[in-house]
């Protein structure tokens, strides 16, 4: 009869317990935070002006078939990015500004929103002064937000 009891007893306490109440070993909920990925799109945009990769393979998630679109063209991979285009625009003198920014959070997704304004100077010596307007995709992992692809696409200002 203490069998039965304590059987029924268990039963009770095991069906008041839900699946928020349990915890996964390394896991964390992703944090639906916009002053996480504010700082992150800061970092970037700095590592864009310097020519610096180390923001990029800090905060962008190196993966088989990642692509990172800008002004119509395409980088495949991280590597290709960052070798192609971020230290090269650098020595350009770039200068990037995002405003305007607007984050998003579903789940382990999030996204952002920024208007920008590109100025360099060619090898050739033309002067680059463009606005528009660029999308972040992010991904919780690990318990991080990691960029997971890009687009941009920005026209001259008009004078």
């Amino acid at each position: 009869m203490n069998r039965i009891i304590l059987a029924i007893a268990l039963l009770l306490v095991g069906a008041t317990v839900t699946a928020a109440d349990i915890t996964i070993p390394g896991h964390q909920e992703p944090e639906h935070n916009p002053v996480l990925i504010a700082e992150i799109l800061e970092d970037i945009r700095l590592g864009w002006e310097h020519g610096d990769g180390k923001p990029f393979y800090l905060h962008f998630l190196d993966w088989d078939g990642a692509r990172y679109f800008e002004g119509g063209g395409q980088n495949i991979g991280l590597r290709d990015l960052v070798e192609r285009h971020v230290e090269p625009e650098a020595k350009l003198g770039l200068t990037l500004n995002f405003s305007n920014t607007q984050v998003h959070f579903e789940n382990t997704m999030a996204w952002a929103v920024v208007d920008t304004e590109i100025k360099l100077t060619t090898l050739d010596g033309r002067e680059i002064h463009n606005r528009g307007h660029g999308t972040y995709l992010f991904k919780w992992v690990d318990g991080a937000w990691k960029v997971i692809h890009t687009q941009s696409a920005s026209s001259p200002v008009r004078k």
